[in-house]
């Protein structure tokens, strides 16, 4: 299983590579900062998770989001969030998000994933 982990703070990054590290099934894990490095990342490999920040500066999450769902590969994409309101919400659901994830208080779900890969 391949994840990328986009999200413009490295110790959230380093976090949950740790977490994602622990699973059985993930081969590879890369990070991202900014939307430049995750467009690079996208195009040089084809994930299969994608966690994206929803706060990346300028709607720039949502952009990857939806390039992310205009390639056609069947990839996983779960938004990290802290707090966000229900325009975003549904902004996400609009391209297709598949699942929500609170980037503080919910890691443990991430150990979930390894049920997604079953399922691509």
């Amino acid at each position: 299983m391949l994840v990328l982990i986009v999200d413009n703070s490295i110790q959230i990054i380093e976090r949950l590579e740790e977490i994602i590290g622990e699973l059985e099934s993930t081969a590879v894990v890369h990070g991202a900062l900014s939307y430049e490095e995750a467009k690079k990342l996208l195009k040089e490999y084809n994930h299969d998770i994608v966690l994206l920040d929803i706060d990346l500066p300028g709607d720039q999450s949502l952009k990857l989001l939806a390039e992310i769902r205009m390639t056609g590969k069947e990839t996983y994409v779960i938004v990290l969030f802290n707090y966000t309101d229900n325009y975003m919400i549904e902004k996400c659901k609009y391209y297709g998000v598949d699942f929500f994830i609170d980037k503080y208080y919910d890691f443990e779900k991430l150990y979930g994933l390894s049920n997604l890969h079953h399922l691509l």
